[in-house]
């Protein structure tokens, strides 16, 4: 028997999650040969999983999305204790991206097989991030999603909110050094997944099992060139354009006028900001 945290958001996803489902998952869970003490996320964009104790525990579950799943790496990186996914949030890009199922059974199933996958993070200062942190054009987007419209347009709510804001951002450059190369850009994707959702590939090569830090940096100021990298963003191809700069890289400093920036789809800061690969990894279940 497995004594587990699971660390769940009711409110993940079109369907919440109630006392009663929460009951019938803690049962399966039981079952499967895990026994979990259940803890509820906080909310609130980039706020910390500080409930967790994770003191004697073999397991981190995480039920919810990729917001769910930062706050939880926000503690689990101090503690060497392996993370399992049950998929249930809006995009659930990790889950993707790692080919873990979103059916609740078919995750199980996952965890019970025993494979594991060690994947890298991103560290900002005492913050991780897990799949992308994202300077200027993103972060102000999701700053622009409000949790009604995600709730009932899901995915699509990003890209109804992105071209309403799209229209009124300004483009502002930002001065960028990527292993002390300095460069100037717009927008900036710093990245571990090659998933960023929505069906975008904007670090086309990224690998959650590299230890280092995909850059991608778009240095137009014209934003009809944007829905140019849109569009190639779908294949990847963008990263061969002239005016994106890519790069695989250790270390990421930005600084510049006070931008937004988004880890994983939570706004946590303005920059200036200093990124770079946390080395020791995280250990996941995953097919």
């Amino acid at each position: 028997m497995t004594d587990a945290i699971l660390f769940y958001n009711p409110a993940a996803g079109r369907s919440p999650l109630s006392g009663k489902r929460l009951n019938a998952l803690l049962e399966r869970l039981l079952q499967a040969g895990i026994r979990c003490e259940p803890v509820m996320s906080e909310p609130g964009c980039g706020s910390s999983a500080s409930s967790l104790d994770l003191r004697n525990k073999g397991l981190l579950l995480v039920y919810g999305g990729d917001g769910t799943i930062h706050q939880a790496i926000q503690q689990v990186a101090a503690h060497p204790v392996r993370m399992a996914l049950l998929p249930a949030g809006t995009a659930n890009v990790l889950a993707r991206e790692l080919g873990i199922p979103l059916d609740p059974e078919q995750a199980i199933d996952v965890i019970k097989r025993g494979y594991v996958r060690r994947i890298y993070l991103g560290q900002s200062e005492d913050r991780y991030f897990h799949l992308m942190a994202g300077v200027g054009l993103d972060a102000y987007i999701i700053q622009a999603v409000g949790p009604r419209l995600k709730k009932a347009l899901g995915v699509g709510a990003y890209w109804v909110a992105g071209l309403l804001a799209f229209r009124r951002y300004p483009l502002t450059e930002f001065e960028i050094e990527l292993d002390g190369h300095p460069y100037t850009g717009t927008f900036a994707v710093v990245a571990n997944a090659r998933n960023y959702g929505g069906g975008l590939h904007i670090a086309a090569r990224a690998d959650l099992g590299d230890p280092c830090l995909d850059v991608c940096l778009f240095t137009s100021r014209h934003k009809s060139r944007f829905f140019r990298y849109l569009s190639a963003a779908f294949k990847g191809a963008h990263v061969s354009y002239p005016d994106v700069v890519y790069r695989k890289v250790s270390s990421v400093r930005i600084h510049g006028p006070k931008l937004p920036v988004q880890m994983d789809g939570e706004v946590v800061g303005q920059i200036p900001a200093s990124l770079s690969v946390w080395k020791p990894g995280l250990e996941i279940y995953a097919p």
